[in-house]
């Protein structure tokens, strides 16, 4: 059916036990609005933007307007909750504006003129239901009944007492072209910042993301998403004021720009600016810092590899298991879990004073059943007990909406929905999970409290059930060790139609009986070709005439000695070369500065066939440095680069001319352009019969 009014569902049922549970729970609450100025109004923050949430199994995506000065959507000014079909391209209002009630329970209901069909006397309409977060948050479509389609949002706009209010924050997620949701609201901050990588270590760069900095004891100015610190003081480079956009499917975009009038003397006239590129990885990788790319009077360039930039399918679960399917990793907690019977796990700490003692009792995935805690209903897995005293227990959170996430080497069980705060907002539980595979307790570890920041608790937790398995652990093809070393741009993916495997030239080939040597990187060979027959598994593989052996496989990370600067990579249990004893290969890596082209060398194979030794020469065994140069030059003596490119500068102001259609682009190398129109020191200049744009 193309009208969303008659895609009525099942009410699912954790929806109605959460309805029946905010029944008996204390609701944040405001005064009630029918009418008056949104800009009064507590949810006034969210008026600025046009905010979307999609119904995934209906292919719907709503797009909505919550006052008259939001943007409009694509039903119309009058239209609050406007419903796209994504199947037949049709919209159709299931709210409007004109018919908003705000209720004291922090509900705004748009009802609409439209009768819901096959049924007598109800409307078509939309309910939000606000409770408190500590970011502006996003909207999440819940269900559709009797065609009523109802939304979650926690956001700071519904706390109490501006608890969680900063300066200025803007909505900080996009969905790409496939309906998937990219998400980057567990980077913002709420105290403190990110401090951005940069080659100067006269300065110190901080950005948030998406909200302004609140940085206790620093000199940043109030309201500022980019602050730059140095000797002089610090300075403002740029404000939040343009939400979150979608560059591709795989890179997301965010520009902060500092007011006109509060421009400082050292930014020669130019307005200052940051835009932070967040790149989602190819493949699972460790977390990396913010790295600034380029920089140039007060405009910033920054970019963030991280896999927050990645959908949040493929970083989510709400089960206790993520897949290598869906997450390209294997994870399974489910280990963890306790039975009925079973006493709860327990964690002891003290409140910050010292005064009083709590005790913590968890479950994962799973609700408590024994212990102090059992007994409530309500899918409780965390639970804080005052140990002396009155002994009051608070719900510290819920299994039925908790979140599982893998990103950027962090594995956290995130449980919400516990009892109230004084703020409004609901306790949670965060969970922070350790490989461990000498763990005590059977292997399964134990929690140990981290600490607790305003009604969210923190434990940290190491056992075996978070170490990846062993064929997954292709994951780490770094080496960091005072300096950092990336094998990764050797890897070949099946996923590039144009990859093949790298084929080692073999040194001693009149004794290898003729044998081609088929080589991937921290992944298992591509099965094609002559490679096809190869065990799936390997990683290297040796392919003759009337044979094929498995030469390893990648099971282990690359290493480094501290007295060699070569990569040691070792492919370990390939196919068997006597009794107990399986084949293994040694890689050696060596740096060769700007060659990512030459293939390895199979040098030695061991007299009983057992340990292959291959050599690499490779620029991607060199240290991975940033070196600034100055006068048109750059030298890094340590990896043998040397670029000078002062021949390219013309003198005297000239230029080189690019047009394009009606832009004119006139372009020098390290000098400034002389030509008509354009500005004096611009190194370019965009030239058409409106407007002259220098960089």
């Amino acid at each position: 059916m193309d009208s969303p009014c008659n895609w009525n569902k099942a009410v699912p049922w954790k929806i109605v036990v959460a309805l029946l549970v905010s029944i008996t729970t204390v609701l944040v609450t405001f005064p009630s609005d029918t009418t008056g100025s949104d800009v009064s109004q507590w949810y006034q923050d969210l008026c600025s933007y046009k905010w979307e949430a999609i119904d995934r199994d209906s292919k719907v995506k709503y797009t909505l307007k919550l006052c008259d000065s939001s943007p409009n959507t694509e039903c119309g000014a009058g239209s609050a909750v406007c419903a796209r079909n994504l199947t037949s391209q049709k919209n159709q209002s299931v709210g409007d504006l004109s018919l908003k009630k705000v209720t004291e329970s922090s509900v705004i209901d748009f009802n609409s003129t439209e009768k819901c069909p096959g049924s007598s006397g109800t409307n078509v309409q939309s309910s939000i239901s606000f409770q408190c977060g500590k970011t502006m948050g996003t909207p999440e479509f819940v269900t559709v009944a009797q065609c009523v389609h109802y939304f979650e949002w926690r956001t700071y706009a519904a706390c109490k007492n501006n608890k969680y209010k900063p300066d200025k924050e803007v909505p900080c997620y996009v969905f790409d072209t496939d309906g998937k949701k990219h998400d980057l609201n567990p980077l913002i901050k709420l105290t403190d910042g990110y401090l951005v990588d940069d080659s100067d270590d006269e300065v110190h760069f901080y950005i948030n993301i998406c909200r302004s900095l609140n940085r206790p004891g620093s000199l940043c100015p109030a309201g500022s998403a980019a602050c730059l610190t140095t000797s002089k003081g610090s300075f403002s480079m740029g404000l939040p004021t343009t939400q979150l956009e979608l560059e591709s499917s795989d890179r997301l975009r965010l520009r902060y720009e500092e007011a006109p009038d509060s421009t400082p003397d050292f930014c020669s006239g130019h307005t200052p600016a940051v835009t932070i590129t967040f790149i989602c990885p190819s493949r699972r990788q460790e977390g990396t810092d913010p790295k600034m790319t380029a920089k140039s009077n007060c405009r910033y360039e920054v970019e963030w590899v991280t896999e927050y930039a990645c959908h949040r399918d493929y970083l989510e679960s709400h089960n206790c298991t993520l897949t290598s399917k869906q997450h390209d990793i294997n994870i399974d907690l489910t280990h963890l879990t306790l039975g009925s019977t079973d006493a709860p796990y327990m964690a002891e700490a003290k409140s910050s004073d010292g005064k009083d003692n709590y005790f913590y009792y968890l479950n994962v995935c799973g609700e408590i059943k024994a212990g102090e805690c059992g007994g409530d209903p309500h899918y409780v897995s965390a639970c804080q007990v005052k140990a002396t005293g009155d002994q009051s227990k608070k719900i510290a959170g819920r299994y039925h909406n908790q979140t599982l996430r893998y990103s950027d080497g962090d594995l956290t069980l995130i449980y919400p929905d516990g009892s109230r705060c004084s703020s409004g907002f609901q306790r949670m539980t965060i969970i922070n999970f350790e490989c461990n595979k000498t763990a005590g307790n059977d292997g399964r570890g134990s929690p140990v409290f981290a600490g607790e920041t305003d009604c969210t608790y923190y434990f940290d937790w190491q056992t075996a059930s978070a170490c990846v398995k062993e064929e997954e652990e292709d994951l780490l093809c770094r080496v960091s060790q005072y300096k950092h070393y990336d094998l990764s741009p050797l890897t070949r993916y099946p996923e590039s139609e144009s990859a093949q495997n790298w084929e080692a030239v073999d040194a001693n080939a009149s004794k290898s009986d003729k044998m081609r040597f088929y080589v991937n990187v921290c992944h298992k060979v591509l099965q094609q070709g002559a490679t096809s027959t190869c065990p799936e598994d390997a990683a290297i593989c040796a392919v003759g005439k009337e044979k094929v052996v498995s030469l390893g496989k990648f099971l282990t990370s690359p290493t480094k000695r501290n007295d060699s600067n070569d990569i040691r990579l070792v492919y370990t249990e390939g196919d068997e070369c006597r009794k107990d004893m399986k084949v293994k290969s040694i890689m050696i890596l060596k740096c060769k500065p700007g060659d990512l082209e030459s293939a390895p060398i199979m040098r030695h194979m061991s007299s009983d066939g057992c340990v292959y030794e291959f050599e690499w020469y490779t620029a991607a065994a060199c240290v991975m440095s940033r070196t600034v140069g100055d006068n048109c030059k750059v030298e890094d003596p340590q990896a043998g680069f040397s670029f000078d490119l002062s021949p390219l500068s013309k003198p005297g102001g000239g230029f080189y001319n690019l047009s394009n259609g009606d832009y004119d682009y006139f372009l020098n190398v390290c000098g400034s352009v002389t030509a008509a129109k354009c500005p004096l020191k611009a190194g370019v200049c965009q030239v058409d019969q409106r407007h002259v744009l220098s960089y």
